[in-house]
């Protein structure tokens, strides 16, 4: 682990993490998981806060015109995104509101409800507790929640009245209590204000109603369980359907509420890497809500493990914050000697032992780094790689290269992609993919016509041609695209190739040149390693994700294409169900009624068809 070095409050051969804002764009490649998205304008002011069951359907409508003046002016100003991925939509719902009340966001405003989400309460401080709802946090006693399904939480208030049967009077009532109230008669209350149970015994329900909203319930469980199949047995549906629905609500309100913590203030630090960048994300809990997530990309070329990166970000990061006073939890215990140089500078690092109520926050910052890592569309590191590969190559400037992939299925649907790549990285609005006419199982010849449709295209718009073409292969590919170049006049493109080495190992990728027989091991020389594996694999991808898109075309259209009234989803619907289309042929109506979509008339239509 690289050491802890301050001098004068300074750090040596610290490590700069650079925190940006993702550029609201198209080309964002949004993930499909529940959250939180905030809009930013051009200064970094917060303009919204929006909760979403799929972040990628719900961000990608704001691309489209606004339904009305508020959202067109609202999506004028957007210039940065961010997000806060959930476990759960209810969690999302929860965060939403939170945010919105404590951040105030100025087209939020006008929908604003300032109500919170409501919690559960037992007063554990008193001497014989009672059970309350509130939508204020209780400075005494214990609280549980906040909830987003009310109607589930009223519910297992019920239910742990009837099983713990705690009192739910306030106390002006409870102290003038002379005998039960019709509580403790219908069996909702064990009546302590008349002592009709001892204290002990009272202590010992409130233990177990604090275990069940704590989740601790599986043998409450069981004997609803039990229960249900009793009077399942004895053909009593109608009291075996009271217990089912029991078991559903303790589910329901049961669900992992994890936007709200046992902490009031924490850091929590997640990080990703991959094998050609790592992102660091900061998750901030303040006043026991998660509040907000960071992301930040140190200026490295990996070179550094994931140790020696937290500790580089903790030198960086709260020497210069106002906030002294930290509480940290992440996924490798700090030494005390990092932990006392930072008291020297009057920082009081305190570390949060990670345990199984906590590893959630953990799980929520690894989860925001790792898809955030996932939609990176900068590489510091790419700047330096491009100019070693300059070098190597004796050029002048290279200022974009383009890869070319192909992909097919035994020559059928062939498929070629074409990726971008400039010194910032992937430039992937610039991707392209191409239909290959000649359906034969040649990449030699797939790979001339895809570089000459490419290069035809570049020269109709008058776009500038790359510096650099790679292409996956040894020396037949090679010469197979010399020779197109070469007949286009094309000279000044340089071309290369790279082939793997023995059993596909990467390790052993070699680099081929068109203007020589020599090549060079790739291993030797690093920086151009990593960029020509990058931009070799994503090449590949992209060939991968095109051509399986194709095939699922075709496999859709066939004989089905033909049938009218048959959208493209019902197709789908057919060819999953049936597995394809010798087995929808043998169907008959009834077989057809039994696909999502298909009704009698669709039924009877496809039927003839085949019939």
């Amino acid at each position: 682990m690289q050491g802890f070095r301050i001098q004068e409050g300074l750090m040596e051969n610290r490590l700069k993490f650079t925190n940006k804002k993702e550029i609201f764009s198209k080309k964002l490649e949004l993930p499909l998981e529940p959250g939180i998205y905030q809009f930013f304008d051009s200064k970094e002011k917060l303009l919204y806060v929006g909760k979403a069951k799929n972040l990628k359907n719900r961000v990608s409508s704001y691309f489209n015109k606004g339904t009305n003046k508020k959202a067109s002016n609202l999506r004028n100003q957007i210039k940065f995104l961010e997000l806060i991925i959930t476990n759960s939509e209810s969690d999302a719902l929860i965060l939403e509101q939170s945010l919105i009340r404590k951040k105030k966001p100025p087209f939020n405003v006008q929908f604003r409800d300032d109500k919170s989400y409501p919690m559960i309460h037992i007063s554990t401080d008193k001497e014989f507790p009672n059970i309350f709802i509130s939508r204020r946090k209780q400075r005494e006693g214990t609280s549980f929640g906040p909830y987003a399904n009310v109607g589930a939480m009223r519910r297992n208030i019920e239910i742990s009245q009837k099983i713990f049967k705690l009192r739910s009077c306030k106390d002006i009532v409870f102290k003038n209590r002379t005998r039960p109230c019709i509580e403790y008669q219908i069996g909702r209350c064990s009546a302590p204000c008349t002592g009709m149970i001892s204290k002990k015994d009272y202590a010992e329900d409130v233990k177990q109603a604090t275990d069940f909203f704590n989740g601790k319930n599986e043998n409450i469980l069981k004997g609803l369980y039990k229960k249900m199949d009793v009077y399942s047995l004895k053909k009593d549906y109608e009291r075996a359907l009271i217990y089912r629905d029991k078991i559903n609500a303790i589910r329901d309100t049961q669900k992992n509420q994890t936007i709200f913590t046992l902490y009031e203030n924490i850091d929590v630090i997640g990080i990703t890497s991959s094998s050609y960048d790592t992102c660091l994300s900061l998750v901030q809990v303040r006043d026991g809500w998660v509040t907000a997530t960071k992301n930040f990309f140190p200026d490295t070329r990996n070179d550094y493990k994931k140790e020696s990166l937290l500790i580089n970000f903790i030198e960086s990061n709260y020497i210069k914050k106002e906030e002294k006073n930290i509480n940290l939890l992440t996924f490798k215990s700090i030494s005390n000697e990092v932990i006392k140089n930072l008291n020297k500078l009057g920082i009081n690092l305190n570390q949060i032992k990670l345990d199984k109520k906590n590893k959630f926050l953990l799980e929520i910052a690894e989860s925001q780094s790792k898809d955030r890592l996932k939609r990176k569309d900068h590489f510091e590191w790419v700047k330096l790689a491009f100019e070693k590969l300059r070098e190597r190559l004796s050029l002048e400037r290279i200022e974009k290269i383009e890869a070319f992939d192909i992909s097919h299925n035994s020559g059928k649907d062939v498929t070629a992609s074409c990726v971008v790549f400039s010194n910032n990285g992937p430039d992937k609005k610039q991707y392209r993919s191409m239909n290959i006419t000649n359906d034969k199982n040649d990449d030699y010849l797939a790979l001339s016509e895809a570089i000459t449709r490419r290069i035809k295209s570049l020269e109709k718009r008058s776009l500038p041609l790359p510096e650099i073409i790679l292409i996956d292969g040894g020396k037949g590919q090679l010469n197979a695209v010399k020779e197109v170049l070469k007949s286009k006049n094309l000279n000044k493109i340089k071309l290369i190739s790279v082939s793997k080495g023995p059993d596909r190992n990467a390790k052993y990728d070699r680099l081929h040149f068109d203007n020589t027989s020599k090549n060079i091991d790739l291993n030797s020389e690093k920086e151009i390693e990593k960029l020509i594996q990058f931009i070799r694999n994503e090449s590949h991808r992209f060939a991968i994700y095109k051509h399986r898109s194709r095939r699922s075309k075709s496999f859709i259209s066939s004989d089905l294409d033909n049938i009218k009234f048959i959208g493209d989803s019902q197709k789908k619907n057919l060819i999953r169900y049936f597995g394809g289309i010798k087995r929808l042929r043998d169907a008959d109506v009834s077989d057809l009624l039994k696909v999502e979509g298909i009704g009698q008339k669709k039924a009877v239509i496809i039927h003839k068809h085949f019939h």
